[in-house]
């Protein structure tokens, strides 16, 4: 591994995030809507799964020509989420190896890198994007898998409570989340808002759905029957309370991260801090911190920067020699 280069890369439900180890943010963002306009429309990743290995491939050989690298002149390092099957795992060695040469690769989970991000190893995170949300326990930089818990709750769920609230037929998926992004917040709104959009003309966007990110807190709101974020964070500390003692849930409670583009709302930090504590009477020290965007690829360019990353690698030779198996092996 000496000189050479790794690739990171994060295969979002809404966006690639791509750039070289060693870079404080990704070079390249390839959106989901930019993708479509070059795979007829469609987008390979669905609640982080890969649906389509056809276009994933494409999707992937577009990010190494948008970075202008050689795939096979780079190990790469893939983020990945907790709950990322091994038919997926295996499918994405496969297509590293025998279609794109590479001569190493790496699989990690993005919680995981999200807590790296931060220059700690030990904490909660509560990851939560486009398509998939779930919470973990790390120690000592690993992830306690006996404490994860998902929630159905997802950025493409409020995006489609924007759009039932716009109630408007000419505004498309991609176009409805933009403005989600740009007008919803957890501070109450006063007034319904003007939103430009990319053609001139002007939108009304109505207080209830501005609100949309209050469905984080109380998922009633959009009528889905799953976890808050709150309530995911709670229980997870519980679990580990259950399985790995109180001394090490209170550890917990001082270092909670919420990560991934669906938690970047402004205002959402205090809330969900302020219900863990009601949730969580007479437990001292609940800190609840918001990670960087990116987070996930940020925390991956730093794991691919530590001079042993290379002994973490599955290289090609191995992979020749085992196959498959070794992605059991090592993940």
């Amino acid at each position: 591994m000496s000189g050479q280069g790794v690739v990171v890369i994060d295969l979002g439900s809404w966006s690639v995030k791509a750039g070289m180890k060693g870079g404080s943010s990704p070079t390249c963002v390839l959106t989901e809507k930019q993708q479509k306009a070059v795979l007829n429309g469609r987008y390979p990743i669905e609640n982080g799964q890969v649906t389509d290995w056809e276009d994933a491939e494409q999707l992937l050989r577009n990010t190494f020509t948008e970075l202008g690298v050689k795939p096979d002149e780079n190990a790469v390092l893939l983020c990945q989420p907790l709950t990322n099957t091994k038919l997926n795992k295996e499918k994405i060695v496969q297509l590293m190896f025998e279609k794109f040469n590479v001569p190493a690769v790496f699989l990690a989970y993005t919680n995981v890198l999200s807590l790296y991000a931060t220059g700690k190893l030990n904490g909660v995170v509560m990851e939560s994007g486009a398509g998939v949300s779930n919470c973990v326990a790390l120690y000592q930089g690993n992830a306690m898998l006996d404490t994860l818990v998902s929630s159905d709750l997802t950025g493409n769920q409020l995006t489609n409570f924007v759009s039932q609230k716009l109630a408007n037929p000419d505004l498309d998926f991609e176009t409805v989340n933009e403005i989600k992004e740009q007008t919803c917040s957890l501070n109450p709104p006063t007034e319904d808002m003007g939103y430009t959009l990319s053609d001139g003309s002007r939108i009304n966007v109505p207080q209830d759905a501005q609100r949309a990110p209050e469905i984080l807190l109380d998922p009633t709101i959009a009528n889905i029957n799953t976890r808050s974020i709150p309530q995911a964070i709670v229980d997870c500390i519980e679990k580990v309370r259950a399985q790995h003692g109180n001394d090490r849930a209170q550890e917990m409670c001082s270092n909670i991260i919420l990560s991934g583009g669906n938690t970047l709302f402004s205002g959402l930090v205090d809330r969900v801090q302020d219900e863990i504590k009601t949730k969580m009477v007479g437990v001292s020290g609940i800190q609840v911190i918001k990670a960087a965007p990116y987070s996930a690829w940020i925390g991956g360019s730093i794991l691919a920067s530590l001079e042993t990353f290379g002994g973490l690698l599955i290289t090609k030779a191995q992979y020749e020699e085992k196959g498959v198996q070794v992605i059991e092996d090592k993940f």
